[in-house]
């Protein structure tokens, strides 16, 4: 209408859920920043210690949740019940399927941290051979491997344990390089293949059958269901989605089926991170994961020392978590992505030995 003042809308956020956004980056802020300084404080020294430290958590956790599991299935810590209705806690985590990441990530780490014992001391380029001493730390280490590998089986969790699976399997990949003929590398998948078949010692492998063939199976409730009404909510929001740590609140809207259970996660976290940012976080995103994959190559290949197997474990343990996450979100879960950049950070620090005493600050990675 001629005369008619213009329609003035107030600015808003770019997002449906502004604290739940703030809580987000604040917590993407934390990952940045544990990774900074520890690939700062990796480039002169500290690595060997810390995943020595990382596989003692992995020992505690495996038997915590062992413990747990059995005597208080439904409490965390045996006297905190869960927010969500119906979550069954697994240890420290609420479910399976983030317990199943924090071990995926860490145990190709603690095979590297293996391996790298053995060439420091001289044994062999692959790996313990015959009739060669194991000593201590090596067998530690190996127990250390196979109960977190019989963790993650117990865990039931499909998407971990195909992660994990991805991670073994980059791990033998990736060492080729290093083992010297094929006996090397027989060695390797024979060792990796022991260390599986005895943690299934500690699974239900009926059980473990029956979830794996449930992967194919698709009802109200099954990831094709919740990826259908993700992507509408990314069809609504093309370029900078709905916000940060949103996808729970935008999701009352965007659910078409049951509301007998609520979907409060994408099951898939690259959908949710197009869903909640959109083009705008999603585009550097790639280009930073493509630049970070270019650079662990690159660093792998440049390594030399022993401490190269301790970068490609944590190289494999960055690639099960991506593997996991085409189903789940398991990175979102804190302890994880702490662990996800310290892990990040061994594959990627740069040793800069202090005061040119390169071959001490070798040894002391």
């Amino acid at each position: 209408m001629i005369g008619a003042e213009p329609i003035v809308h107030p600015p808003h956020a770019l997002s449906v859920d502004v604290e739940s956004t703030g809580w987000a980056l604040a917590l993407v802020a934390v990952y940045l920043g544990v990774f900074w300084c520890a690939r700062t404080m990796f480039s002169s020294g500290g690595v060997r210690t810390t995943v020595r430290g990382i596989a003692w958590l992995g020992l505690g956790l495996t038997a915590l949740v062992a413990i747990q599991r059995a005597t208080s299935p439904t409490l965390l810590y045996w006297t905190l019940r869960p927010i969500d209705v119906g979550a069954s806690p697994y240890g420290p985590f609420v479910n399976r399927n983030a317990l199943a990441s924090w071990l995926a990530m860490a145990v190709p780490l603690v095979i590297g941290f293996a391996m790298a014992r053995s060439q420091s001391q001289g044994r062999s380029d692959h790996g313990v051979i015959p009739g060669t001493a194991i000593d201590s730390t090596q067998l530690w280490l190996a127990g250390a491997a196979i109960l977190m590998t019989g963790g993650l089986l117990a865990s039931m969790s499909r998407a971990g344990i195909l992660g994990g699976g991805a991670g073994l399997i980059a791990f033998i990949v990736l060492s080729r390089k290093r083992l010297k003929g094929r006996a090397g590398v027989a060695w390797m998948v024979g060792g990796l293949g022991a260390m599986v078949m005895i943690a299934t010692a500690y699974a239900n492998l009926g059980s473990l059958a029956m979830r794996m063939r449930e992967t194919t199976e698709q009802g109200e409730w099954g990831r094709p269901v919740i990826w259908h009404d993700t992507w509408r909510m990314v069809s609504d929001f093309p370029l900078t989605g709905i916000g940060a740590g949103a996808f729970q609140r935008a999701m009352l809207v965007y659910q078409e089926g049951s509301r007998l259970f609520f979907f409060n996660h994408a099951h898939n976290e690259y959908l949710q991170l197009l869903a909640e940012g959109g083009l705008l976080i999603a585009v550097p995103a790639a280009i930073a994961v493509l630049a970070a994959i270019v650079l662990m190559l690159q660093s792998m290949d440049a390594d030399r020392s022993p401490i190269f197997w301790v970068r490609a474990g944590a190289s494999c343990g960055v690639l099960a978590v991506a593997v996991q996450s085409i189903w789940d979100t398991g990175l979102r879960t804190p302890a994880n992505g702490v662990l996800f950049a310290v892990i990040a950070a061994i594959a990627l620090h740069d040793p800069r030995p202090a005061d040119g005493r390169a071959g001490r600050s070798a040894r002391s990675r």
